[in-house]
């Protein structure tokens, strides 16, 4: 069942609290009911039933997600305070803002990757392209108008990432969110839009906009028959994700605690089924693969920002 804007602050009570323990805080960056914050919902409720105590989700929202990110980073290590964070704080926002108030490298203790969202370019039924092979050569035969949610959003980026994988350029339209982006997908104002599954398959299933292909590694499992953009251009992948992270010197007991939780938590059917009606798939990562996972996408993402000039101030 998903959760909805229904689902209270405070997820269920549990007994540790009658014995004295304080709730968790689960600082998440983005307005409640949004796609974040639904995905950091399932996290903090599966976390609650498995720590034994009440988990309180508190959204910090603003700058990308910064502001709740340094919320985290500037908390006491103590296990009271934990950031379900996506990619953006962590691996992009650095590249985007002159000045960041914490070391998205530095300021914490990965715990486990939890979900991951990939990106689906769309094309407008108008466009007459049917896969990324048609994409490309439709570009070269010149720029069409290419949609994003902003300037600097992990959907931006991925575009500008295709095109530099394909040899191909497009002319950047740049909405504030896919609200008004959707409308001009669909009457041919553009031709191609990057969104994230979440939102971007509804139009698709229902025949409003083509899925071309999906930027993750493999072919999503609620979704097998879209192909993936590295069927095409191998080795491309680009997806936004949640992660839960701790501030930098938690205790090592209460990290492995902890990273073995979530890597239960992924692994549990419900939690998976759930994450898929929300538009992700479960990772369940270690620590380990979460802090490279850090290194290397900030160190392929900061590239591409610079390429783009794309800021955030």
């Amino acid at each position: 069942m998903t959760l909805t804007r229904r689902a209270a602050l405070a997820l269920p009570a549990a007994p540790a609290l009658a014995q004295g323990q304080p709730p968790v805080r689960l600082i998440v960056g983005f307005p409640p009911g949004g796609g974040i914050d639904l995905l950091s919902r399932v996290m903090g409720e599966a976390l609650a039933a498995r720590l034994g105590r009440t988990v309180v989700v508190e959204n910090r929202t603003g700058a990308g997600g910064n502001i709740a990110a340094d919320a985290v980073a500037k908390a006491p290590p103590d296990g009271n305070t934990l950031g379900a964070i996506p990619a953006g704080p962590l691996v992009i926002n650095r590249h985007l803002y002159r000045a960041m108030p914490f070391d998205p490298l530095a300021d914490f203790t990965p715990i486990s990757r939890f979900a991951a969202i990939p990106v689906v370019f769309l094309a407008s039924p108008r466009a007459g392209i049917a896969d990324v092979a048609g994409l490309r050569e439709a570009l070269r035969r010149g720029p069409l108008p290419c949609g994003t949610p902003g300037a600097g959003t992990t959907q931006h980026l991925a575009t500008a990432l295709l095109m530099g994988a394909l040899g191909t350029e497009c002319t950047l339209v740049h909405y504030r969110g896919t609200g008004p982006a959707l409308p001009d997908l669909l009457n041919g104002t553009v031709a191609l839009y990057a969104d994230t599954v979440v939102t971007g398959l509804p139009p698709a299933r229902d025949g409003r906009a083509r899925a071309l292909a999906v930027a993750s590694p493999q072919r999503l499992s609620f979704a097998p028959d879209i192909p993936t953009v590295a069927e095409t251009v191998p080795g491309f992948a680009a997806e936004t994700w949640l992660a839960l992270l701790a501030p930098r010197g938690l205790p090592e007991p209460q990290a492995a605690a902890l990273e073995a939780h979530m890597q239960a938590i992924a692994r549990d059917p419900a939690i998976v089924a759930r994450l898929r009606e929300l538009g992700a798939e479960a990772v369940g990562s270690t620590r380990a693969e979460l802090a490279q996972a850090i290194r290397e996408q900030d160190a392929m993402w900061g590239p591409v920002v610079r390429a783009t000039g794309a800021t955030a101030d």
